[in-house]
């Protein structure tokens, strides 16, 4: 039955039974005929079928966390008795944005590799929506990135790491008024609208009627910061990133803004909550 129940979930996840077929390196028809032995152990059909494609029906949809839930409990009976962190052997994929790679990281691993010195950590990048869709079917077992404005499917958990709040940067020899005149009257250096960052600058914008002239996006912190440098014009960004850690190159102006911040936070799985590796990277970030 968990061979069935794993199948089931790779199929809601992915949202079809050829990709589930690839993704846990089985045929189509082992897929199909494991959903079929699943329905008939159930007496229930899970899923409602037609010429052109599959879609999960209200009993499916009921089932679906509870055969997550099953899978956890069943991975954590696999562990022996006397099993503790340091001598958990398994996989940590880690999800995580540009600033929190070079930010946080870094000494959150170090703490990992002294606490659980057997298991293996694979980091992947990503944009922050990106990251919640491979948390979501299953690709990476974590993310650290930033808490996001849409609402998230009821299996995932987020947990507050810190907050970073926006600063206003602009070149060093360029006079500083206020923020407003500022933003108004210098070129604009746009952290991406395809990310949270970006999506929350505009919001902030709008509310407080200011018009800038943007005239780049970048999702690169890094990379904004050296464009400011640069003198093509000023940036209104998180405080983060490597430039942090050295002299600035630039001029900072602090906002004393609470309201304008971003949270970075620990995303996972609901139905993983009490696995080893979550409990180890919750352990190492304080949470």
């Amino acid at each position: 039955m968990i061979r069935e129940l794993k199948t089931f979930v790779a199929v809601c996840e992915l949202d079809s039974f050829a990709a589930a077929a690839r993704h846990i390196n089985l045929t189509q028809s082992a897929v199909s005929a494991q959903i079929k032995t699943l329905e008939d152990n159930l007496g229930l059909a899970l899923f409602t079928r037609s010429a052109r494609a599959i879609t999960l029906n209200p009993q499916g949809t009921r089932i679906l966390p509870i055969a997550k839930e099953i899978l956890a409990l069943y991975a954590t009976m696999q562990l022996p008795s006397d099993t503790d962190i340091a001598s958990y052997y398994g996989q940590l994929r880690i999800g995580a944005i540009n600033s929190v790679q070079v930010g946080i990281l870094p000494e959150a691993l170090k703490a990992i590799t002294l606490l659980a010195p057997l298991m293996q950590t694979e980091i992947i990048p990503g944009r922050s929506i990106e990251l919640f869709e491979q948390l979501e079917i299953g690709s990476i077992d974590a993310a650290i990135t930033i808490q996001p404005a849409f609402a998230l499917p009821k299996d995932i958990v987020t947990q507050s790491i810190m907050t970073e709040p926006y600063v206003l940067i602009s070149p060093k020899k360029w006079p500083f008024y206020s923020l407003r005149q500022t933003l108004e009257q210098h070129p604009f250096i746009h952290y991406s609208l395809q990310s949270s960052a970006g999506a929350k600058l505009s919001r902030f914008f709008k509310q407080q009627d200011i018009k800038v002239n943007t005239i780049m996006e970048i999702n690169d912190l890094d990379a904004i910061v050296r464009m400011v440098e640069s003198g093509l014009g000023v940036a209104l960004i998180p405080y983060a990133g490597l430039w942090i850690r050295s002299t600035a190159p630039v001029q900072i102006h602090h906002l004393g803004d609470n309201s304008l911040v971003r949270e970075v936070v620990l995303a996972y799985r609901y139905a993983d909550r009490q696995q080893p590796q979550i409990n180890a990277l919750k352990q190492v970030l304080g949470l």
